[in-house]
Parts: structure tokens; C-alpha cells; sequence
């Protein structure tokens, strides 16, 4: 389910890679008046997502419990989350490892573990196939929110995330900071990547530079990509 704030009417929708884990955990701070730590239940590390602060697909939830609540939301632009699920997960947490992946899969798909940023963007479904957790951080911003931004009451750019900070504080009459979590890994940038790997990850974040498009736009050299104009507010699915 989405986060409620209990005796409260707000409900936040968590998106990966957009400071969810740390809204979790202060959405746990204060629902519980305690701090969260990881424990072991029946041998299986308990973390704060998946001990009932998970990321739902928006098409799994249950919307009419929501309908007269205040829903709120954290966005970020698709290619910069993209890019920090890449070092956060591939190269931080080393998710697509050897000891991490079915290598007699990988072989198949003509992949190899530890892929350099241009080999992960050129073959981004092959390791979204091979990883779980991969696919769950790169999945397209419309599984978390839906069709449409209209949906929501507010939406917090990642740049604005005091902003969101702000309001909870007041509706909650705290003085509330927020933590930073899951920040390792060395940043990466658009420029870096080779021509054909950043056509690749624009093509693949173009569904989403639709749904964000009032925030959010896709970079100017993106159009030296393509052989024509690229259609800035093109709707696409994933």
C-alpha cells in the first residue's frame, strides 16, 4: 500500500531513487515514535521496505481508501535517476556481481557482471531481466504514479524535497529533519556515456519526461541524438 501518516490525512507514493528510503524512514519515525532498525524474522533480513514500507505499482493499490486524503508524491528527472540507480545499485551495492546474478543467464543474454555504464544502458532490459532489484529501480516513474501527476494534491521535485520537509513539519508541528540514505556510489553523468549509450536511455525515459513534463524536460543535447527533432512532449508507455 501507499505511506499513510497516521492522524493524519496524508498518504505519500514512493518512487526508488527519489529519497524514498529516507521518507520511509522518518514516515515510520513518526508513525511509530521510534527509530526504525533492521531485524531478522525467520532468517530473513527485515528492512524498512519490505516491513511494510514497500514501493507498490500505482495499478496495484487500492485507491478508494485514498480518496479524501492528501496525496503526495517525490519526482526527479528520469535520466538522473536513471543514472543514480546505476551507480547506487550496480556499482555501490553491486547488484549485477557474479556472486549477485545467474551467470549461466547472463552468458545467454550476452551480458557480463559488473557492466561499465555504457554496456548496462545498451543492454538495460537484459539486466532488468537478470535482476530483480535492477528492475524494481529502473522501472519507468508511471508504474509508481500512474498516468498522470493530476492525480496527486502535491508533488515535490527532488529539488524541492525541504519543501515536502516543510509541510510535514507543520501538519505534524515538529521541527522535522530529513536523513540521507542509499546515497553511495560514484556519480555519473549524461556526458559521459557514449553517443549510443545515451540514445538509449533517452529513448527509454522518453514515456517519462511525458508524465513529468511541467517539471521536467529532457536535456538540450538529447536532439543531436537523433537524426530528426525530437518530440519533447511525447507520450510513451514502457
Amino acid at each position: 500500500m501507499a505511506i499513510p501518516l497516521k492522524n493524519h490525512d496524508i498518504v505519500y507514493f514512493p518512487m526508488p531513487k527519489t529519497a524514498c528510503t529516507s521518507l520511509k524512514l522518518l514516515f515510520f519515525h513518526l508513525n511509530e515514535n521510534r527509530v526504525f532498525k533492521n531485524y531478522k524474522k525467520n532468517g530473513t533480513l527485515m528492512h524498512i521496505h519490505n516491513a511494510g514500507y514497500g514501493t507498490p505499482y500505482f495499478s496495484d493499490l487500492s485507491h478508494s481508501e485514498h480518496a479524501t486524503k492528501t496525496r503526495v508524491t517525490v519526482i526527479r528527472d528520469p535520466i538522473s535517476r536513471l543514472l543514480s540507480a546505476y551507480s547506487n545499485r550496480v556499482v555501490f551495492h553491486r547488484e549485477l556481481s557474479e556472486r549477485r546474478i545467474d551467470t549461466d543467464l547472463a552468458e545467454k543474454l550476452g551480458i557480463s557482471p559488473d557492466p561499465s555504464p555504457d554496456e548496462f544502458f545498451l543492454n538495460l532490459e537484459k539486466y532488468r531481466a537478470l535482476s530483480t532489484s535492477i528492475k524494481h529501480h529502473t522501472d519507468p516513474a508511471t508504474k509508481f504514479l500512474g498516468p498522470s501527476l493530476d492525480y496527486f494534491q502535491k508533488v515535490y521535485p527532488l529539488e524541492k524535497l525541504t519543501d515536502l520537509v516543510d509541510f510535514i513539519s507543520e501538519k505534524t508541528s515538529q521541527n522535522l529533519k530529513l536523513g540521507r540514505e542509499q546515497t553511495g556510489g560514484q556519480k555519473i553523468y549524461f556526458k559521459d556515456l557514449s553517443k549510443s549509450a545515451r540514445k538509449q536511455l533517452a529513448l527509454y525515459c522518453m514515456g517519462d519526461y511525458a508524465l513529468l513534463n511541467k517539471h521536467y524536460q529532457l536535456p538540450p543535447e538529447v536532439d543531436t541524438l537523433f537524426p530528426g527533432p525530437v518530440e519533447r512532449a511525447v507520450c510513451g508507455a514502457h
